[in-house]
């Protein structure tokens, strides 16, 4: 069929029109707005792009981080689940930055900036507790990265829940992130004694809440002198509670969810500082935010996954990875097996529990950290990937949420499994080995698992069990 000349002259027009190119001010800087703006700018955390000038300077360097997927920092592979909060950048907004590069980094002409579009979800705390009342810390200036541990008093009276949180870093000039431990009321003194006996204030905690000294051998020998299995007891008497990363503001846990807290607790508040960008400046009224409630309908808990054998790595050879090598470590467990555990630390008697729902993945390891992924297996082997990072950055840690729940009921547990896997890279002339300290390598999985609970089984006695 032919075409009339009319209509086959305005397709020859549509073909061979060139294509807009694409400008800094029209393309880039809204995409700059809309995604960096919160955590560049002068209170955040980086270099400043609210000025769109000093920002067009940089170019170079911000079209090459965005290409190579470095921000914004979401480390987690497309096309597995559908996360909270994704800070990820749609194929699209790449390809405009890809073009743009490739055009030559056109500038355009200045036009205002339209304001961002970002919104973040309500949060109204209830509970505030300052990290270092009255007082500031200067970071080691000697280096560029210091992880600094300090211990705060759980202050409620009774028992509380925890269904929301956000930490307001003083400083966010030197402030990179921040993780936070709930602490047993056991623990707490062990915790508050290991930071009085560090010069300065608080302790060096890179890997944890555990004290960084404390993965040094004789270190650690000395310690289990005087509390024998000390180090054990104090990972077993912590648990993940909560982060902040540049960009996030309050975080509501899943609505009818919250994290049991006995009075008398403590907590561990885990700060990065980041110093190279702003040397001399102290950290002071860093503060955390809570939403709290008496009761919750489904208590939850953050699973922390790992083969416990790994972190004596150098003593049983368990986690082993050569100079100038890679290695590969997995493991899983039946979810039915982790009932007790769950049970305990949401104080859920076992016997009542007819459901776990499973909210969250949390990929942790440490500066070897290659790649590493968390899988879902369902009792007939349908296997499906939570979450996927194939490039590892250690300073950028999270919770990953998905928008929906993963639910098991209790007949499906059995033969289910929950499975973290992690590949390391060793660039140096040292065997690295599994374990505490900062130069050793972990292998972790944080969920966030809610528990639905009903009455006793009729099996479970008077005692319910526990």
């Amino acid at each position: 069929m032919r075409l009339p000349a009319s209509l086959s002259a305005l397709c020859l027009l549509v073909v061979v029109s060139p294509v807009r190119a694409q400008d800094y001010y029209q393309d880039i800087r809204p995409i700059l707005n809309d995604n960096c703006v919160r955590c560049h700018s002068e209170a955040g955390i980086a270099w400043s792009m609210e000025d769109p000038e000093e920002a067009f300077r940089r170019r170079r360097q911000i079209a090459g981080m965005i290409l190579d997927r470095k921000m914004p920092p979401w480390l987690a592979e497309p096309g597995h689940q559908d996360y909270q909060g994704d800070l990820s950048l749609s194929p699209e907004t790449i390809e405009l930055v890809r073009l743009w590069r490739e055009g030559g980094l056109a500038k355009g002409e200045p036009r205002p900036d339209q304001g961002s579009r970002v919104v973040h979800a309500s949060f109204e705390p209830d509970l505030t507790l300052d990290v270092m009342p009255g007082q500031s810390y200067l970071p080691d200036q000697t280096d560029s990265d210091e992880y600094r541990c300090f211990v705060v008093d759980w202050t409620p009276e009774t028992t509380t829940y925890v269904t929301g949180f956000r930490a307001v870093p003083g400083n966010l000039k030197v402030a990179h992130h921040v993780v936070v431990f709930a602490v047993t009321p056991e623990m707490k003194g062990r915790f508050k004694e290991l930071a009085v006996e560090e010069d300065g204030m608080g302790y060096r905690c890179f890997g944890g809440a555990v004290p960084d000294r404390l993965g040094r051998k004789a270190e650690r020998t000395a310690y289990e002198e005087r509390y024998p299995k000390g180090v054990r007891q104090l990972n077993d008497g912590s648990f993940w509670l909560a982060h902040w990363a540049p960009g996030m503001d309050g975080h509501v846990f899943p609505e009818g969810t919250g994290l049991r807290m006995e009075p008398g607790s403590g907590l561990v508040v885990q700060m990065h500082y980041y110093t190279k960008e702003s040397p001399g400046v102290a950290d002071s009224n860093t503060h955390l935010d809570f939403q709290t409630a008496p009761t919750v309908e489904r208590a939850a808990m953050h699973l922390p996954q790992t083969r416990n054998e790994w972190l004596g790595g150098e003593d049983n050879q368990s986690m082993v990875i050569p100079p100038g090598g890679m290695a590969t470590y997995a493991y899983s467990e039946d979810l039915e097996d982790l009932l007790p555990y769950i049970a305990r630390v949401t104080d859920v008697d076992e016997d009542r529990i007819q459901a776990l729902e499973i909210h969250s993945a949390n990929l942790h390891m440490h500066a070897f950290g290659h790649s590493g992924e968390i899988t879902l297996t369902d009792r007939h082997g349908r296997r499906e990937t939570l979450l996927s990072i194939p490039r590892w950055d250690l300073a950028w840690q999270r919770d990953f949420t998905f928008l929906t729940p993963k639910v098991f009921e209790r007949d499906d547990l059995k033969g289910a499994t929950l499975a973290v896997e992690c590949t390391y890279e060793n660039k140096t002339d040292e065997t690295v080995y599994g374990g505490f300290g900062s130069f050793d390598e972990m292998c972790f999985n944080f969920s966030y698992i809610a528990v639905r609970a009903g009455e006793k089984t009729a099996e479970a006695g008077s005692d319910g069990g526990r």
